[in-house]
């Protein structure tokens, strides 16, 4: 998984874990709405609406991580993901030898994975992280003449450039000759990388790696374009070179409408592509002993080209037929029947707490202390494919700023090494039942709420979606604003999967969306 540390406020009191177990018979109305005793703690069940809207293309350079391959979601169709990649040199002005010949070249890609155990010959037993599904594509590796800018031309290169996830056709229209890789049915490897090199001593040593992309590319490629360009002046800055060889384009293509999908990261250390070659040097130890001091011997040496700074991904999205206007009817006033959440170029939900400023004024009034409130999203069973398929994660953030809740950013439960468990607190993971069918989802926003009805602050318009890793809160711009909706989380853009909730206009009313405040009564 990906990992971002991020400053902490500073600690403050935990609150008081509640346990809600039995009611009591006594209620109220206040507001229009039935408020109930749990064990002696009020529950009011306050106003939310929720509604859905299809994002279209997204920015996506800039993040963390990205998406390659091919991945059919049950609900939402399929999403193809290619990669667009800027190669950049390792030191500038790089100085090959004396008539320096490639022996190999080496392209680079490592997975996200992790080690479970020491297999019975020695070697590492890996588990891959990030992966959906488990069906091969084809994926060619291209050179591309597409130039990546960092910073936008049209804007007097006085902000960053943005690249947007439909630009994939513009990308493809710029390759150039024949595919430097090609894996007709590519399915990434789980097992260790075992592989000979030559180390500081030119020794060969052997190397255990972890899983990962590793394969051979044209040699004579390299020799021409790199090796036999030194002291060029292609070579002598990173920006002469990107204008030189403009970059890499990764292109999955279906395989009977199947394939699988990594989150990949191309800024790892360890990704790029390695040229192995052989340069002349004087042997002057006389090692053959017939006297001469001055021959000539081929001397082992490597050069490393890395990945990025660039790399943008290309997504396709194919709903399903009837899908994209069932999203488009939601009703921003009443709410929906259903809630859709999609990652990528996807689908983002909107939350509206409180049914009124009617509402919102009792409640203030009341003067009450806040001891909890929660959201909470129930799956519809009926239209989500139980398993792998459900994101363990949602993510609840102000629409207005982009920013996270007060809750997310106190929840001690922060988790930089195990994203998938961090900030539950605030936003839980996935209730499954015994078979293993996702539930619900809990989201804490006490603080929140505190604030809007103790502190008058404003009652700020909220988005949910799914996200790859909860502790990622930075955003991406849209390409086109769609409602309120300017920018979404990165985590979310690098997400493949969807769900779908019900809405608090379910024809289920067990399990339309809840908004619960659990309170004191104030003495004052």
């Amino acid at each position: 998984m990906i990992f971002l540390k991020r400053a902490r406020l500073a600690p403050i009191a935990l609150l008081l874990v509640l346990a809600f177990i039995s009611c009591d018979d006594d209620f109220n109305t206040i507001g229009g709405r039935l408020v109930g005793q749990f064990d002696s703690i009020p529950l009011y069940e306050a106003g939310v609406t929720g509604y859905s809207k299809k994002i279209g293309p997204v920015q996506t350079n800039g993040l963390p991580a990205n998406l390659l391959g091919v991945y059919n979601d049950p609900v939402y169709g399929q999403q193809v993901a290619n990669v667009l990649t800027q190669l950049s040199l390792s030191t500038i002005n790089p100085q090959f030898g004396t008539d320096p010949v490639v022996d190999s070249v080496v392209i680079t890609l490592p997975y996200f994975s992790t080690a479970l155990e020491a297999g019975e010959d020695g070697n590492t037993i890996y588990e891959l992280d990030s992966i959906f599904g488990n069906s091969p594509y084809k994926l060619t590796v291209s050179r591309s003449n597409f130039f990546l800018n960092n910073f936008d031309p049209e804007a007097d290169f006085a902000s960053v450039q943005k690249y947007y996830s439909d630009q994939g056709p513009a990308f493809e229209n710029n390759l150039i000759g024949a595919p430097l890789y090609t894996n007709e049915s590519f399915s990434p490897s789980e097992e260790e990388v075992i592989y000979a090199e030559f180390n500081e001593q030119n020794e060969l040593d052997t190397v255990r790696a972890t899983p990962r992309l590793r394969a051979n590319l044209p040699v004579q490629f390299f020799q021409d374009n790199i090796i036999n360009k030194q002291g060029s002046l292609e070579l002598s800055n990173n920006n002469n070179f990107n204008n030189f060889i403009r970059g890499l384009y990764f292109k999955a293509e279906p395989i009977n409408s199947n394939g699988n999908m990594l989150l990949l990261n191309f800024a790892n250390s360890e990704a790029g592509i390695t040229i192995y070659y052989n340069s002349q040097i004087v042997d002057a130890s006389d090692s053959d002993g017939d006297g001469d001091t001055t021959e000539m011997i081929g001397q082992p040496a490597s050069y490393k080209l890395n990945f990025g700074p660039n790399t943008v991904n290309a997504f396709s999205q194919d709903f399903p037929s009837g899908m994209a206007s069932e999203i488009t009817e939601t009703n921003a006033e009443a709410g929906a029947e259903k809630l859709f959440l999609k990652g990528g170029e996807g689908v983002v939900s909107l939350i509206e707490l409180f049914e009124d400023e009617v509402e919102l004024a009792e409640l203030r009034a009341n003067n009450w202390l806040i001891n909890e409130a929660n959201l909470t999203f129930f799956v519809d069973q009926d239209r989500v494919q139980s398993g792998e398929s459900e994101p363990e994660r949602i993510y609840l953030y102000n629409l207005k700023t982009n920013e996270q809740l007060f809750d997310y950013l106190i929840d001690p439960t922060l988790n930089n090494e195990n994203p998938l468990n961090s900030i539950t607190s605030h936003s839980s993971r996935l209730e499954r039942d015994e078979n293993g069918a996702g539930v619900s989802y809990k989201i804490r926003i006490t603080e929140h709420v505190k604030n809007i009805l103790n502190n008058d602050s404003t009652n700020v318009r909220l988005g949910l979606v799914v996200t790859q890793n909860i502790n990622l809160v930075r955003s991406s711009a849209l390409k086109t604003a769609v409602d309120s909706i300017t920018r979404v989380p990165r985590a979310s853009v690098i997400s493949p999967e969807g769900t779908v909730l019900h809405g608090n206009l379910s024809s289920d009313v067990d399990k339309r969306l809840k908004f619960n405040i659990y309170y004191t009564e104030s003495n004052n």
